[in-house]
């Protein structure tokens, strides 16, 4: 009885102090000072001479009356707030006990007057309501009326003051255990990028071989780090990668694991009647506080916007399985709390009891927000996100809004916003709209300022591939490492969009004086440059370049362009290649929108030799690079320092290398390109001659040269074998290798 009073009294206060700000112990007290709180609660369960009885006997329903002995539980005391507020004996003995307990805690006035204010229901002040004589008798430790100014029993008094410190203890370590998650887990990111800025220049070089060829360069274990894991249960994490995801589990295990302590046996406490049901309470609002933060942790990484990108530096690949670690976590945090909640109501009223509470709402939206964060895991498999990536991702952004609506109103309805809970809500909130909100504005300026974003794609014949040549409506800076979004509006599926890699760009030419009137117009269908594009000339390079060559002999401008790569799979991919078939080989103009860049290029300033090993489509993110060297190297830029870039190359159809071909820079053997290709699709090459022998030519480049960049980008059994390799072989010879992998798939 004591515990239900007092529970409805701070329910009571939680409408007033709606105003707070911050977090618990972070803006946020709540039962400071204790000597206060613990008067309070030691008379809150008392009837006073106003309180109000009504029975649940519907015969007798609405009659008031006094409680007096043998009534039976069926009578149930109301103590209203005008109650409080005219009971002098109330206000007497609650302001005595302030007096007398917060002196020896030695509260400060102000605060003492300042919980007189929140706790005393009363207008009268404190001075005003403090006796004029120290009461005469104290109250017994099982009194339930409070009829003449008394002296809070001792008894009951410390039993409240043992347990709401105790609380507010264990809340206060919930908000700061997980603010340290979430500082250790940005300070780690952070680091990692100032390790990568500092390692690809000299200073790498003071890396000992030993801690890069056992901790830094290889996969987990077995060599697999590209390709997924038996039955396709996904893609183990680079060592490096894996220990700071392990730290971080181990660090939520520990947090919430520890510290927890009882105030009982060794002393009464006001709220709970067993030490198993205190400690489990702490653990199931520690788990909860933690999968908050955690929640937010994921929302951040899973953002293409993520200012963790340029702030440090890190992959799309990287951040993404940081997402799927924070949101696994966060969904176990979640059901350890779900799961300790509703064992602490059947171990006190049964399944009864338990019930009962599920029909309330704040409860029934706490298992929303749970049962859709465990089906979110769930169904972000691997083989899921293979087989169909366009479903995966609209049930997926779906599933994320219903756990943070049902997370919203889980906390709102139960505590309204008293104690900070949702702040971390608004963090995750935070995180998504600046992800939301800089994509939208970016697309705005990009497509919709200036001039319109227009594309031209072209169904190679003979090779299961597109290629797309967009010009953007803003010049930006094309650049080797990047890849972007982009959306198909004629397919009909508006929010479907994919990311693909940069393979070339053209800067574009400006108009010559004397004809500085030809411009080019907005309208796709009559734009000279696309709708006119002509088919490429396998001898003399790509259509984009060849159009971009005619139209500056012509004196007109030559619009900056992109050229992608792709490789129909299923989906939008799959309707494009569909809408193309008609016109094989022919430029077809149609409307595309483009988000990004994102991403950025490798550093090779410090290496003398650059080594790209590409597998299939994976060429796509290479091809860039080759771009990228040679005009450093026309330039004479400090970004390159190498004289020679080999382009070791796997693919299957000749056809698709005869258009990769064209989208190498002229001059590019002249800089230092050289190129090395298999085709393992004719019969004359099939076999084990056909194989790209991956361990020579890692060995080959690495003869002669202090430090070695190696980019691979190719499917997953391919990269791990560049990857066994480069593990393999540096260090000798006093060789070091500086590993850039471009992921095949997420």
């Amino acid at each position: 009885m004591h515990l239900l009073a007092s529970l409805l009294l701070l329910g009571q206060m939680t409408g007033a102090d709606a105003a707070k700000q911050g977090t618990v112990g972070m803006g946020i007290t709540m039962y400071k000072p204790v000597c206060a709180y613990a008067c309070h609660d030691a008379l809150a369960a008392l009837y006073l001479n106003c309180t109000t009885f009504e029975t649940e006997d519907h015969d007798m329903a609405g009659m008031v009356m006094k409680r007096m002995e043998g009534m039976g539980d069926e009578v149930v005391g109301t103590t209203s707030e005008e109650c409080y507020a005219s009971d002098p004996v109330w206000a007497q003995t609650l302001a005595y006990c302030f007096h007398d307990r917060c002196a020896i805690d030695g509260a400060s006035e102000a605060a003492v007057k300042k919980a007189w204010t929140a706790l005393s229901m009363t207008e009268a002040t404190y001075e005003d309501s403090l006796p004029a004589e120290r009461p005469a008798v104290e109250l017994d430790a099982d009194a339930e009326w409070l009829n003449v100014t008394s002296l809070v029993n001792s008894e009951l008094y410390f039993s409240n003051r043992q347990t709401l410190s105790e609380f507010e203890f264990q809340e206060e370590m919930h908000v700061r255990l997980s603010v340290v998650v979430c500082a250790v887990t940005a300070g780690i990111t952070l680091l990692a990028g100032l390790y990568q800025y500092l390692s690809a220049g000299k200073l790498g070089n003071l890396i000992p071989f030993g801690v890069s060829k056992h901790l830094l360069l290889p996969a987990l274990f077995n060599g697999r780090h590209q390709t997924p894991l038996a039955g396709n249960l996904g893609y183990a994490p680079s060592r490096i990668l894996s220990l700071i995801i392990f730290l971080y589990v181990l660090l939520n295990l520990i947090f919430s694991a520890v510290p927890y302590k009882s105030t009982l046996p060794t002393a009464p406490n006001a709220w709970f009647t067993s030490e198993r049901s205190e400690i489990a309470t702490y653990v199931a609002n520690r788990t909860g506080v933690l999968s908050f933060a955690n929640l937010a942790l994921a929302i951040l990484f899973a953002g293409r916007s993520n200012p963790l990108f340029w702030l440090a530096d890190i992959s799309q690949t990287t951040c993404l399985t940081f997402h799927r670690w924070a949101a696994r976590v966060s969904t176990a945090q979640a059901i350890v709390h779900s799961i300790i909640y509703t064992l602490t109501y059947f171990w006190s009223g049964g399944a009864a009891a338990y019930y009962d509470e599920v029909k309330v709402a704040y409860y029934w939206w706490g298992i929303v927000a749970t049962v859709f964060m465990s089906l979110g895991v769930a169904f972000s498999a691997l083989p899921i996100r293979l087989y169909q990536y366009e479903i995966f991702l609209v049930s997926h952004i779906i599933m994320a809004i219903l756990v943070l609506v049902g997370c919203w109103y889980h906390i709102v309805l139960r505590f309204s916003y008293s104690w900070g809970y949702q702040v971390w809500l608004y963090i995750a909130f935070a995180f998504w709209a600046f992800d939301r909100l800089s994509r939208f504005l970016l697309g705005i300026y990009r497509d919709m300022l200036g001039t319109t974003t227009q594309a031209v794609a072209e169904l190679v014949p003979g090779a299961h591939l597109i290629k797309l040549t967009v010009y953007p409506g803003k010049k930006w800076s094309f650049g080797a490492g990047q890849h972007a979004f982009l959306f198909f509006p004629a397919t009909g599926r508006l929010w479907e969009n994919h990311p693909f890699s940069i393979a070339a760009w053209d800067h574009g030419q400006p108009a010559s004086p004397a004809s500085a009137s030809h411009t080019a117009h907005s309208d796709v269908e009559k734009d000279p440059e696309i709708s006119a594009a002509p088919v490429r000339d396998d001898s003399s390079g790509s259509s984009t370049r060849q159009t971009s060559q005619t139209r500056t002999r012509a004196g007109l401008p030559s619009r900056p362009s992109v050229t992608f790569l792709i490789r129909p799979r299923h989906g939008i991919t799959s309707s494009l290649q569909r809408d193309l078939v008609l016109a094989p080989g022919t430029p077809v103009p149609l409307p595309l929108s483009l988000e990004g860049p994102y991403g950025r290029a490798a550093n090779l300033a410090s290496a003398e030799a650059v080594l790209c090993i590409a597998g299939g489509i994976g060429i796509t993110a290479l091809t860039a690079y080759v771009q990228h060297f040679v005009e450093a190297r026309r330039a004479a830029s400090g970004a390159v320092k190498a004289a020679r870039l080999l382009l070791a190359w796997s693919y299957r159809e000749r056809e698709m290398a005869e258009v990769v071909r064209g989208l190498l820079p002229a001059d590019a053997a002249a800089v230092g390109v050289e190129c090395r290709w298999i085709c393992t699709g004719t019969s004359e090459s099939e076999g084990e001659a056909s194989r790209m022998d991956v361990d020579a030519l890692v060995r080959e480049e690495a003869v002669g040269v202090r430090r070695l960049a190696v980019l691979v980008c190719a499917p997953g059994p391919l990269a791990d074998e560049a990857r066994r390799v480069v593990v393999g072989v540096v260090g000798e010879g006093g060789t070091r290798i500086d590993l850039y992998e471009e992921s095949f798939a997420w």
